[in-house]
């Protein structure tokens, strides 16, 4: 576990600071007095980050230079999250109700007290309308505490106001979190199961969340409650399989939001899943034209900070990605090929690694469809190291597999027998093989040996291998497949490889040879 005050940390944190964070860093430190040591271990760090070593190549090296390494770490480690924090603060508008709660607290303990009561209440309506639940009730409380110190009784604020402020509050929370808990019971069993899941566990869920007796928001309630139920009724329908009614619910979700433009400034991460959800809905339909204009919004939103402009991102690249392999313009895709390497490099770690690496393998896509063989390997290369750290066993194999026909289609025999090597070794490497694992292990045993005697033969057996995994693969291997190696492409290569083998010339009869 990731310990706050370690070296790891530490040169993790470094390594994803901005240029603008690290200025900022170092004129937050000038204000603190005494030596600051601390910065030249910082500097270090930002060093040796550029040399990519790891952690434990660094640490040695480091406590030669200083035997109270580990000291110095938690003092920077402290700087550094008090400096970012206020980085953040002062260039995130989200801030600014937390920021002006502080400011009545400071006031209330200087004994400013007449100030408070308006204050207080502008904040309450501003929490309203922004939908911060939690600084509304905050700013009550405070209410609250002046009322109870006889300061604002007989002074138009009385104990009923300050019920009916907070069981309006109350109330939002409750129906947002119990619309919350029922769209996530349904998320958490995609991403457990993928949508392939056993039907006895989505009928547990319907009956968890029929408990809940949870009824339809009306118009006029919080755009939170509507995003949450909403959400939860279209996941259900994506389970159950209803893709129109799973598509007519993200689209009407959208529009409800799109009606409320003031709002949207408020509830950006929210309407970016509702966009992200739409576009999953209208890419399966084969809604092309829909799909690329709502693309189009997502672009045209102007973040209000970093964080979301990195959400931002991290879905354009993805639905980029996919909507172009999915419509023939993967010769596009490959034209920006260093591009989306670069920005998928600054998305990896630092929003969804999960998201990045699909993004990863749906680049490697996109450049086998263009043609770019060479670009497609070192990307696949990529795809597999981030599916070993994020223990993704099943991205790992349709990995390995996008690479052996990437290899077949260079017409390469050298370069096959290499990546089916460099495959047979990291998959007997991977502790308890599933069947599935253990089956392509044995296929590449007697490719490499030489038991199939020509080409087409170990691509009759390999097709007879994919079959398998469609159909026997465990439920998210399954959902997986249908989402990331449609069948239709699948069978096309495969046809191209056979006509390969039979025009290759009887030098090449062999996959190994």
């Amino acid at each position: 576990m990731l310990n706050l005050y370690s070296l790891k940390f530490a040169y993790q944190l470094i390594s994803r600071m901005d240029p603008s964070e690290v200025r900022y860093f170092k004129r937050f430190s000038g204000f603190h007095g005494g030596d600051k040591f601390y910065l030249d271990l910082f500097d270090r760090l930002l060093a040796l980050r550029k040399q990519r070593l790891s952690p434990n190549q660094i640490r040695p090296i480091l406590q030669k230079e200083d035997p109270k390494l580990e000291h110095l770490v938690k003092h920077l480690n402290e700087r550094l999250l008090e400096a970012l924090t206020f980085y953040y603060e002062t260039n995130s508008p989200e801030h600014r109700l937390s920021k002006t709660l502080r400011r009545t607290e400071l006031l209330l303990y200087k004994g400013l007290l007449p100030l408070l009561p308006k204050m207080l209440l502008r904040v309450y309506h501003q929490a309203l309308q922004e939908e911060r639940f939690a600084q509304a009730l905050q700013a009550v409380d405070l209410l609250k505490q002046l009322w109870g110190m006889n300061l604002i009784r007989g002074k138009g604020l009385r104990a009923e106001d300050l019920f009916r402020y907070t069981e309006r509050v109350l109330q939002y929370l409750n129906h947002a979190h119990k619309a919350w808990y029922m769209a996530a019971m349904y998320a958490e069993l995609i991403l457990e199961e993928g949508e392939s899941h056993p039907r006895e566990r989505l009928l547990v869920i319907d009956q968890y969340a029929s408990h809940l007796n949870l009824e339809p928001p009306h118009p006029s309630d919080p755009l939170t409650l509507h995003f949450f139920y909403d959400t939860g009724q279209a996941l259900r329908a994506r389970l159950y399989g209803q893709t129109q009614q799973y598509l007519d619910t993200t689209r009407l979700l959208v529009y409800k939001m799109e009606q409320r433009p003031k709002k949207l400034r408020f509830l950006q991460s929210k309407y970016l899943l509702a966009l992200n959800n739409l576009l999953a809905g209208l890419t399966e339909q084969k809604h092309f034209e829909e799909a690329w204009q709502t693309l189009e919004k997502l672009r045209n939103i102007v973040p209000t900070s970093r964080y979301l402009a990195l959400q931002k991102e991290r879905l354009l690249i993805f639905n980029e990605l996919n909507l172009s392999f999915l419509q023939g313009r993967s010769d596009a895709v490959a034209a920006r090929y260093e591009e989306y390497l670069e920005r998928l490099e600054k998305t990896y770690l630092r929003s969804s690694p999960s998201y990045a690496i699909s993004s990863y393998y749906l680049l490697a896509f996109n450049l086998l469809t263009a043609g770019r063989l060479s670009q497609t390997l070192q990307v696949l290369q990529r795809v597999e190291q981030g599916a070993l750290e994020l223990k993704r066993r099943d991205l790992l194999l349709a990995a390995f597999i996008l690479r052996l026909l990437t290899a077949v289609q260079t017409q390469d025999p050298d370069l096959l027998r290499k990546n089916l090597r460099a495959i047979y070794r990291k998959l007997r490497s991977l502790p308890r093989s599933s069947e599935l694992e253990k089956a392509f292990l044995s296929y590449l045993r007697q490719v490499l040996s030489g038991q199939f005697p020509t080409q087409e033969a170990a691509l009759d057996a390999f097709a007879r291998y994919l079959q398998e995994v469609r159909s026997q693969g465990s439920h998210a291997l399954q959902r997986f497949w249908e989402v990331y190696f449609p069948i239709e492409w699948l069978e096309k290569k495969l046809q191209e490889y056979a006509h390969y083998t039979r025009t290759a010339s009887s030098g090449r009869s062999r996959p190994g040879q």
